[in-house]
């Protein structure tokens, strides 16, 4: 059951990364498909992460 208050959200509003858990204004976090929010942090450490991955399956020319 989700309840709603019907209550506008404002930029800085704080809210819990669901990555991490540490807190984050809305203004600084980004919605993640499953509804969740995600500080900056954990996008720059994803990011790097896909980077690495696909860096390491290419193959490096001589």
């Amino acid at each position: 059951m989700r309840l709603s208050l019907d209550l506008p959200l404002y930029a800085t509003d704080i809210t819990a990364c669901t990555r991490c858990g540490n807190e984050v204004t809305l203004q600084h976090s980004w919605k993640t498909l499953d509804g969740g929010r995600i500080c900056l942090g954990c996008v720059c450490e994803a990011v790097e992460a896909y980077r690495q991955s696909a860096v390491a399956d290419h193959e490096i020319p001589y």
